[in-house]
């Protein structure tokens, strides 16, 4: 008789420790999926789908002053040179070239990740962005150096880049170039 309560009790013990194992394990598990999920909303969230649109909006950190995130957009990324863009800008050479410097020193001391803004976070670098893709291609369209008049490459590229941005942001009428 005492041997079979004996058996019962280690029975019941058993079940309880299993008992507590699976909880820690199911606890763990959602655990681990609440930290996975942010990096899958990230990519869902990642709806630019073009690698130079996406460096165009990365390099229009908020961070920045509105002039200093297209100039620095301008040099890295629209490939003009600090020449040319301080002709866009209609202001000296050096006033631009400082303005470069400036940005990537804000940037470096804000320690502002290289990452692809949210969603949400779009619609704040998107007057810039726009501003960037309207100055490249004025670039192409009135080349303000060099042999040629115009620079196709350019022009095609900014329309490429225009025609993704109006397919991004449809309901946005500054895309479209109409008041809404």
């Amino acid at each position: 008789m005492s041997t079979a309560k004996h058996r019962a009790i280690d029975h019941w013990r058993r079940n309880k420790l299993l008992e507590r194992k699976h909880e820690e394990l199911g606890r763990e598990l959602e655990m681990q999926q609440e930290l996975s999920v942010p990096d899958l909303d990230a990519a869902i969230d990642d709806t630019v789908g073009d690698d130079l649109l996406r460096l165009v909006f990365i390099s229009c950190h908020p961070v920045l002053a509105p002039e200093a995130r297209v100039a620095l957009t301008l040099r890295l990324l629209g490939g003009l040179t600090t020449d040319e863009i301080a002709r866009a800008f209609l202001v000296p050479e050096p006033t631009v070239a400082q303005r470069i410097v400036r940005a990537k020193r804000a940037l470096a001391e804000a320690r502002v990740p290289f990452e692809i803004p949210r969603k949400a976070e779009l619609a704040a670098r998107l007057a810039s962005v726009l501003e960037v893709i309207y100055l490249v291609f004025n670039e192409g369209y009135s080349a303000t150096a060099g042999d040629d008049w115009m620079r196709p490459t350019l022009c095609e590229e900014a329309l490429r880049l225009g025609r993704i941005l109006a397919e991004l942001t449809a309901q946005e009428p500054e895309v479209h170039g109409s008041s809404p």
